[in-house]
């Protein structure tokens, strides 16, 4: 039977991974992103950040990962560069952006992605602009 324990910021899953393809099957049911973390709301001309958690508590190692935010209405792409992810590792990531003053108040939705060429994990943010 494997044991799954939730915290706060990851899933953590006990028991073993024997092949490639579970590990990847179970990072798409249980993740690799944790909490993401913004400053919010954020005025026009200030720095924005967000703080991403990631987590691999499988057996094998995941390499080439990025994070990656797209910022839909204002077609802004912000990404981190390329880390690894040994197997039971964490990492935080930052990404910083410097709010253009031109840019209107509003709420704009954010898809927040970590991925390499063999897993992809989605999650969305709302970031609001005073």
């Amino acid at each position: 039977m494997q044991k799954v324990y939730i915290s706060r910021n990851y899933i953590i899953l006990g028991g073993f991974v024997k092949s490639y393809k579970i590990l990847l099957m179970m990072f798409l049911v249980f993740g690799l992103l944790g909490n993401i973390r913004g400053i919010d709301p954020i005025a026009a001309g200030d720095l924005y950040f967000m703080h991403v958690n990631t987590a691999n508590y499988g057996d094998e190692d995941i390499d080439e990962l990025k994070v990656r935010v797209f910022i839909y209405d204002l077609g802004i792409m912000l990404r981190t560069s390329y880390f690894d992810l040994d197997n039971d590792d964490k990492s935080s990531k930052y990404i910083f952006w410097e709010v253009p003053y031109d840019i209107e108040p509003g709420n704009y939705w954010a898809r927040i992605t970590i991925s390499n060429d063999d897993i992809r994990e989605v999650k969305h943010r709302l970031i609001t602009i005073t």
